[in-house]
């Protein structure tokens, strides 16, 4: 289920947040699930930057669980997926991804989106009919090979790869190697994630040593990271750990990495990793403010309501509870409702209670904001409590603006 923004630009009008808090001006749409939809802005964020790669990446992972959890809301992260690819210029993905979208989600409310997207695919596209439907034998040439003897389908691969097909072949080719069970499938991944000129094709090949998950596959991107100057690459490298579940390599970088960006990304990994030991054991070592501030979205995105409610409730510095506050809201666990009206009812500062209240809205927790209105022991609390609820739209706020609206029209 899709719900509006309202939820999640409220943090964004009563307090000034970090820019990993900051909300894509030109999307309207966020998943129901708190920890998905941290996920969604997450992707958001990667577009912002311009790393199309890890945007796509993000918002495959987001339709994977999304298909799982909210099947009906799958239709957004594809289409961002497609809008990825066309930045990229990966045109004939980018098609093919809406043809999905249409194919799955014939009624989707992206589908003028998409229409407009498909457009600029169309626009973009510079090969002929006839050069597509070269392309797609070929695809399906090489796809046939996943049938062959390896013996007979390495060979043939390998050719593919240093030939001049396009760059979508050379990516099936890529896919083929990674499902085949011999060594030398995955020498030749490893030779094309070092050593190809193409970044999109390095970036391709180590996916696909991520999807491998073989234990030759995790070391060879191991040797990769530790040699690599590209710092594309090693983003790469952290998003194929995580396909591959090594939450233990992906703290390495976590800890380790000298760039700060690199680090981040690693961090926001193990979020989507549910990672929770690794990311306590960050925190704790961790002297980077900005650092210490993603730890604890992450953790929220791993839902370790827990954690968190010890941090917001600690002797930390207040931009620190704060941020762990905030993120108890994504963190959709049934221990944050209580640790945020928790820590309201306690504040010693009007930060740490709005703090509370916006993740009782990230949570979409109207209930506790009304038992906290029905608390309120001054005019201007009570206010405050109000505007809040009505951002929501539960029936019990609608009855209590219901309630406040007739006892106004009855005073003289």
């Amino acid at each position: 289920m899709i719900k509006k923004l309202a939820t999640w630009t409220l943090g964004t009008c009563l307090l000034a947040a970090t820019s990993a808090w900051a909300l894509p001006a030109d999307s309207d749409m966020a998943p129901s699930d708190r920890q998905l939809a941290a996920m969604y802005w997450q992707g958001h964020e990667l577009l912002k930057k311009s790393d199309w790669n890890g945007a796509l990446e993000r918002f495959r992972q987001l339709e994977t669980s999304l298909r799982q959890k909210e099947p009906a809301s799958a239709d957004a992260a594809i289409y961002w997926q497609a809008y990825a690819l066309l930045q990229a210029r990966r045109t004939a993905e980018a098609r093919a991804t809406l043809e999905k979208l249409r194919r799955d989600y014939p009624d989707s409310r992206w589908s003028k989106d998409a229409d407009s997207l498909l457009g600029q695919v169309e626009t973009g596209s510079k090969g002929t009919t006839s050069a597509a439907g070269d392309e797609e034998l070929a695809e399906i040439a090489v796809t046939g090979l996943m049938q062959a003897p390896p013996e007979r389908a390495i060979p043939i691969l390998r050719k593919v790869l240093s030939g001049s097909h396009s760059l979508d072949v050379k990516k099936r080719a890529l896919f083929v190697l990674s499902q085949l069970d011999e060594t030398a499938a995955l020498e030749t991944l490893g030779e094309v994630a070092s050593g190809s000129p193409d970044p999109e094709l390095r970036a391709e090949a180590i996916r696909m040593l991520g999807v491998s998950g073989e234990d030759d596959a995790i070391q060879r991107l191991q040797a990769i990271y530790a040699s690599s100057r590209s710092s594309e690459d090693k983003r790469s490298i952290i998003q194929a750990w995580l396909i591959a579940d090594q939450p233990q390599l992906v703290m390495q970088a976590a800890r380790n990495e000298a760039d700060a960006e690199l680090r981040q990304a690693a961090i926001q990994a193990l979020g989507a990793m549910e990672a929770t030991s690794e990311l306590k054991q960050l925190f704790d070592s961790e002297k980077s403010p900005e650092n210490r501030k993603t730890i604890l979205q992450s953790l929220g995105v791993a839902g370790d309501s827990k954690t968190l409610a010890a941090i917001a409730e600690s002797d930390q510095p207040d931009e620190i509870r704060i941020e762990a506050i905030r993120a108890l809201g994504i963190a959709d666990s049934d221990g944050s409702g209580p640790a945020l009206v928790r820590i309201y009812s306690s504040a010693g500062s009007s930060e740490i209670r709005d703090a509370a209240l916006q993740g009782m809205m990230i949570a979409g927790d109207s209930e506790s904001m009304l038992k906290l209105y029905r608390q309120a022991k001054t005019s201007e609390e009570k206010q405050a409590l109000l505007r809040m609820l009505t951002l929501t739209d539960s029936d019990t706020t609608l009855d209590l603006i219901e309630a406040e609206l007739d006892s106004g029209s009855k005073q003289p």
